[in-house]
């Protein structure tokens, strides 16, 4: 039988403590009586806290104290405004962990997906905390650091949806206190996976060398969800191979390359009779008379054109055929047996009780006396930009060592350390099943997320929405993440002439600004804050108000006056957003209600948690 010492030291300990309070309790009483009951008080809380997990010394930033004595508020940049269609996202700069509260306002439980690429700590001026980079000799190094992210984790969960997930980017340096910190602040029942990214070749890596350390080539990311139960079925993790490259290496390496075959016809579909799965349900049974097909090969000299251009135009009729093992193919194969059926082909027709088909009527063809199933190659690739890509389902270890040679200028913008790929960023956002999502990244550096967020929209006809927030150390905001995202959206062309296409999306630029609270009353700042209620509605309902003539603000009685008198001249408007303690008259009412204009009340909570 094992004993818990630790346990035992700690009820020892108690237990001292309660004939120490006694012992004060029955003694005269005076102000320091009242200051040691106090004190082991606290020192019962202590003892009584925290038994597993991570434990480190806590530690308050700058920021911290600026939020004791301020509250933060949204200024728009209105220069920086970029309107191209598609989705409004925002990109928001200043302190991240001013801006997570700000967003506690308005999108608390409204985050689908996060990813964040926090600083590594590698003690080579990566971290700035408080203004100073964290060096390796710091004694509270990584004190700081699990201090740094916990406040800002704590904040990312209470965003999340009861659907949402969050990416977290991370080497090994941190790893194992980021695990410890994610099971703290969502629970160790919400982790999902860690994945291994392959970032670099080994000749590449750091580390090694004369050293006594192998040579590091990936990062990790960690996936939890904010609640396991409720979370979406991720779609699968693909790599993709342009195929006609894929067959080309097939053939050098010798070997096979079954998919050779193309259905031309899928001729007449005459109905035989039904048979039965397990369960009794019903699998339809159909011959097919004067089917055409015809190999690869023949396809493209019919066609005169090569075997790749026939593998673009023929792609989703080509397949081979397999004597898979399935207790569907063997219930057919027995019903065309019993019932003599001839044909060379039949097809079927059921509804899989499993898999991506799960409660779908499903087509199968089946080939000769043994059934052989056709297998399509449409299943296994896809489609991208005209040509036909080979995909193969990826589980925890992801290589994008390939995509890191072209890095330093992806979005015409170099950014020197840290630049993740956007085809990392893209499939992290396809793994997500709904394409109408919101996307957050609070550590936003090159802009990554919002450039993988918009071209994973034009990809798959998404309706994403993406909300980047950085600070502007060394001009990262507006000379990196910001024009990278303008490139992006307004299309631009490389040094060596490479043109990329604008891309529809549109972008609001919001700075981070403080006001005053301590020692003011909330009369003396209420009319400062009220300037910022603007950027809070845009911000949380995906909209812009400047140069608007469909959707309105009103924020005062004088300004209700002012959009009434407008509305003579503007016959567009059908949304007004009205301040919660605004009282209109009953004519004024009878205008909106005459022109058909829905109003929305800007939620009090804005205005309570400012006050608070």
């Amino acid at each position: 039988m094992s004993t818990n010492i630790s346990k035992q030291k700690r009820e020892d300990l108690l237990a001292k403590i309660k004939e120490i309070r006694t012992f004060i309790s029955n003694a005269p009483q005076d102000e320091n009586t009242g200051n040691l009951l106090s004190y082991l008080s606290d020192l019962e809380k202590d003892v009584n806290g925290k038994k597993y997990g991570l434990v480190f010394e806590e530690h308050r930033e700058e920021i911290d104290e600026v939020l004791d004595t301020h509250t933060p508020v949204l200024t728009e940049e209105k220069d920086l405004f970029i309107n191209n269609g598609g989705q409004m996202n925002f990109l928001i700069e200043g302190d991240n962990l001013a801006s997570l509260k700000l967003l506690e306002k308005t999108h608390k439980g409204k985050i689908d997906l996060i990813y964040i690429d926090p600083p590594y700590n590698t003690g080579n001026r990566d971290f700035i905390y408080d203004d100073c980079y964290v060096d390796s000799e710091d004694g509270f190094r990584h004190s700081k650091w699990i201090s740094f992210m916990s406040k800002r984790l704590e904040i990312a969960r209470s965003l999340l949806s009861e659907k949402g997930v969050i990416f977290a980017q991370i080497s090994d340096i941190e790893l194992s206190q980021l695990r410890l910190i994610c099971d703290s602040i969502f629970g160790e029942e919400n982790f999902i996976n860690v994945v291994s990214v392959n970032m670099k070749n080994i000749a590449g890596a750091s580390g090694g060398g004369e050293d006594k350390k192998l040579k590091k080539n990936c990062e990790y990311i960690l996936i939890y969800a904010k609640q396991y139960a409720t979370m979406p079925l991720f779609n699968g993790a693909y790599v993709y191979t342009e195929l006609s490259d894929l067959i080309q290496t097939y053939i050098s390496e010798g070997v096979s390359w079954k998919y050779t075959s193309v259905l031309f016809d899928e001729g007449d579909k005459e109905y035989i009779g039904s048979t039965v799965d397990g369960d009794g349900n019903e699998i339809k049974v159909f011959r097919r008379k004067n089917v055409i097909i015809k190999s690869i090969k023949q396809a493209a000299k019919d066609d005169d054109i090569s075997e790749k251009e026939a593998y673009k135009k023929y792609g989703i009729k080509t397949f081979q055929t397999t004597n898979a093992q399935s207790s569907i193919r063997t219930r057919v194969m027995n019903y065309r047996n019993e019932n003599n059926i001839s044909d060379d082909v039949i097809s079927i027709e059921y509804i899989p009780k499993t898999g991506k088909n799960k409660g779908c009527v499903y087509e199968q063809f089946y080939k000769g006396e043994k059934c052989r199933l056709f297998v399509w190659l449409k299943d296994t690739s896809e489609i991208i930009d005209g040509e036909l890509y080979k995909k193969d389902l990826q589980g925890t270890y992801w290589d994008f060592n390939g995509a890191m040679k072209n890095l330093t200028k992806e979005g015409n913008v170099e950014f020197g350390n840290g630049k993740k790929p956007v085809d990392l960023l893209k499939r992290i956002v396809s793994l997500y099943p709904d394409k109408d999502i919101s996307v957050l990244d609070f550590f936003a550096g090159s802009g990554s997320t919002g450039h993988a967020v918009i071209s994973q929209n034009i990809q798959d006809e998404g309706n994403r929405q993406f909300i980047l927030c950085t600070n502007n150390q060394n001009n990262i905001c507006r000379g990196k993440t910001y024009q990278r995202l303008s490139n992006v959206i307004r299309g631009y062309t490389t040094e060596k002439g490479k043109v990329f296409e604008a891309m529809p999306a549109s972008l609001k630029y919001y700075k981070v600004d403080y006001i005053p609270i301590s020692d003011r009353m909330y009369y003396e700042y209420a009319d400062e804050l009220l300037k910022h209620i603007r950027e809070l509605v845009e911000l949380e309902n995906g909209v812009n108000f400047t140069g608007n003539d469909k959707i309105g603000i009103v924020l005062t009685e004088e300004e209700l006056d002012d959009f009434i008198s407008q509305l003579e001249n503007n016959t567009k408007y059908q949304k007004l957003y009205l301040g919660h303690d605004i009282l209109m008259d009953s004519q004024q009412a009878q205008i909106l209600k005459n022109r058909k204009i829905s109003i929305n009340i800007i939620p009090d909570y804005y205005y309570k948690e400012l006050e608070g």
